[in-house]
């Protein structure tokens, strides 16, 4: 799949855009939604640099519900945030116009102030005005994430029930109802993953080591874990931690996830035109199915697995010994070495966010067989992420903290999440 902007998109060895501050990527979607993208639901997202600046910081505190914070509550040019405390108190934080940053909001609402529509397959668990990121308009952009947006009357109202307090410098802070959850990748999913963190003698990168899952606040604070999702009490603040997103930061919004990429990033990624490249090769080495001697072929697009009407080109593979065949019907026994395991059909992983460099793809992610590169397997067999309901084709017994690949979501193996592909060539 290609959009608009594709040729431009920088690669391998090119400089970012320096109009882009960088580009959110829904999990789960292989380039586009399941459904196909639309004009205003996509499977990702670029924060441009705007026009004019819109930014917002906040301001003028007013304590109780005077009519001079009413005026601003119903402002439909101010921003503000109302907590409300209990049926007699409600604080009310006015923001003001900030020249040096732009926000970008996120959320299931399709109302004017989100930038980014999102909707999982739970729709009512992703709030209508999920979480906002403001970037600085100057390098280098320090992307920071806040729970909640504000709705079309620039206002944020958190209710009674809200997980909300007075912080130790006097200011109110919150959690939203499902919370937004933040995890930073350690050491990351950019160019410094594979250089400068080798061991001594070794041309292997250090192995990757998933950050902690966090909660931020309304305000930008970082907390642990509350015990349950939606409990009212909030975990421990983090005062180490900080709400900048890092290259590969993984945003989870109850039902859908989010992938941060910067631009530098990006820059060492394959684009769309390189990953098509890479099927080309993979079929010019005309690989062959060993049992039945034809030629095996990667679609441009992923075909409808039709076990009744199958295309005999499809490459499929044993994932455990990672040979590849075209269907057989014997089942699950690999002809070539007789290992018994699950045979699964191959799909190329096209959402070029997901890869973690822009080498040929070499390896499969089991069980649902997306190829990508060896260190783009290996990265994502590492990294946990929270189940949710909303992943309804998760198995019932996955509870927690859970590996799964990028491209469909699906939970990856927990003894053997990827194995190197082994094609056989009439060379």
């Amino acid at each position: 799949m290609s959009f608009p902007g594709s040729e431009s998109r920088p690669g391998p060895g090119l400089d970012p855009d320096p109009g882009v501050y960088g580009q959110l990527f829904v999990l789960g979607c292989n380039g586009s939604l399941p459904g196909g993208d639309t004009q205003l639901l996509k499977s990702r997202f670029v924060l441009r640099r705007r026009e004019t600046p819109n930014g917002v910081a906040r301001s003028t505190v007013h304590p109780e519900y005077t009519p001079q914070a009413a005026k601003v509550v119903n402002n439909r040019l101010k921003h503000s945030i109302s907590f409300r405390v209990n049926h007699k108190q409600t604080v009310v934080v006015e923001y003001v116009r900030d020249s040096n940053t732009d926000m970008f909001q996120i959320g299931r609402s399709s109302e004017d102030p989100i930038d980014f529509v999102v909707c999982g397959s739970d729709p009512a668990a992703v709030s209508r005005f999920a979480c906002r990121i403001i970037c600085s308009r100057t390098p280098p952009y320090s992307p920071r994430i806040y729970a909640a947006g504000f709705d079309d009357s620039n206002n944020i109202v958190l209710g009674a029930k809200a997980s909300k307090w007075r912080a130790a410098d006097g200011h109110m802070d919150a959690l939203t109802t499902n919370g937004v959850l933040v995890m930073n990748p350690a050491p990351g999913m950019g160019p410094e993953t594979k250089a400068g963190l080798c061991e001594p003698g070794s041309s292997e990168p250090e192995s990757f080591k998933p950050g902690l899952w966090k909660e931020v606040s309304v305000c930008g604070n970082i907390f642990s874990l509350r015990e349950t999702r939606a409990a009212p009490k909030r975990g421990k603040r983090l005062r180490s931690e900080s709400n900048l997103l890092l290259d590969g930061s993984l945003i989870d919004l109850c039902g859908v996830m989010l992938l941060w990429r910067s631009m530098e990033g990006l820059s060492h990624c394959p684009t769309d035109a390189q990953l098509e490249s890479h099927r080309l090769e993979l079929n010019s080495d005309r690989p062959q199915c060993p049992v039945g001697y034809y030629t095996l072929n990667f679609p441009r697009r992923p075909p409808q697995l039709d076990l009744a009407n199958l295309d005999p080109k499809q490459p499929w593979v044993y994932v455990r010994c990672g040979h590849v065949h075209g269907y057989l019907e014997w089942g699950n026994q690999c002809p070539m070495c007789r290992t018994k395991c699950d045979y699964v059909p191959l799909w190329l992983g096209r959402e070029r966010g997901f890869y973690v460099d822009s080498e040929k793809p070499t390896h499969a992610l089991v069980p649902c067989g997306h190829v990508c590169s060896r260190q783009t397997a290996e990265y994502w067999s590492q990294v946990r992420t929270p189940h949710t309901p909303a992943q309804g084709h998760a198995p019932e017994q996955v509870s927690g903290l859970h590996t799964s690949c990028p491209f469909c979501l699906k939970p990856l193996d927990a003894h053997r999440p990827n194995v190197q592909l082994i094609f056989q060539t009439p060379y």
